[in-house]
């Protein structure tokens, strides 16, 4: 099945049956659930999801670059110096945990954790944060996008190697934002603003299909 086909069919059949690599977590009803952006990308999805009134908590690792935070919100700052270039551009490379990192992930919670892949600090944190979260005994649900081509060939590139090693573990979603920006290119180029926009509902709806029970405009106190 061709992933646009995948996307286009969740909300009708499923994540369960469609992605195989997805696993049911016991006693799920008991955890709060517990969305963490990581990067620019991931943080604008919970920012997003955080919008519809979700029943959740919220939490992000990103860049000072970010800043539509509200006061229910708990973030983490993030600034690192490991970085490489691959074309000019610059990629991060996997970043260790820290214990201020580890906190986030210090309850029993449902984790859903939102990234953009490319080469920001989701990219470099993602597989070490899974790694923990899998040591640890975590109930977790990843969430990650593809850039566009509108963002740099050889940023995609970078990408899709990293989502290659994610999809051998388990509990990983994926959408590729490049289908996005042919989906709305007519009647010209769309802008990466507007790609960007779509992003953040997809990861929605990627999260919707697997909690379809979980409603809206429930807010966790």
């Amino acid at each position: 099945m061709k992933r646009r086909e995948v996307i286009k069919g969740l909300a009708a059949f499923g994540t369960m049956a469609i992605f195989p690599n997805i696993t049911a977590t016991v006693n799920q009803a008991n955890k709060h659930l517990h969305f963490v952006g990581l990067g620019q990308g991931g943080t604008n999805a919970m920012v997003f999801i955080h919008e519809k009134g979700i029943k959740a908590k919220y939490s992000c690792i990103t860049g000072r670059y970010v800043s539509h935070f509200t006061a229910d919100m708990e973030h983490l700052f993030f600034e690192t110096s490991l970085e490489y270039r691959v074309n000019k551009i610059k990629y991060k490379k996997q970043i260790a945990l820290t214990p201020e990192m580890k906190t986030i992930f210090r309850e029993n919670d449902r984790y859903v954790i939102l990234t953009g892949l490319g080469a920001s600090v989701g990219t470099g944190l993602i597989s070490n944060l899974l790694e923990f979260l899998q040591a640890e005994r975590k109930s977790y649900l990843v969430i990650c996008s593809l850039p566009s081509l509108n963002e740099g060939r050889s940023k995609r590139v970078y990408a899709i190697e990293k989502m290659n090693e994610l999809e051998k573990l388990k509990n990983v979603l994926s959408f590729d934002q490049q289908l996005i920006a042919e989906e709305i290119e007519k009647p010209s180029k769309p802008s990466i603003l507007k790609i960007f926009e779509k992003g953040d509902q997809q990861y929605y709806n990627l999260f919707k299909a697997y909690y379809p029970q979980i409603p809206d405009q429930q807010q966790f106190n």
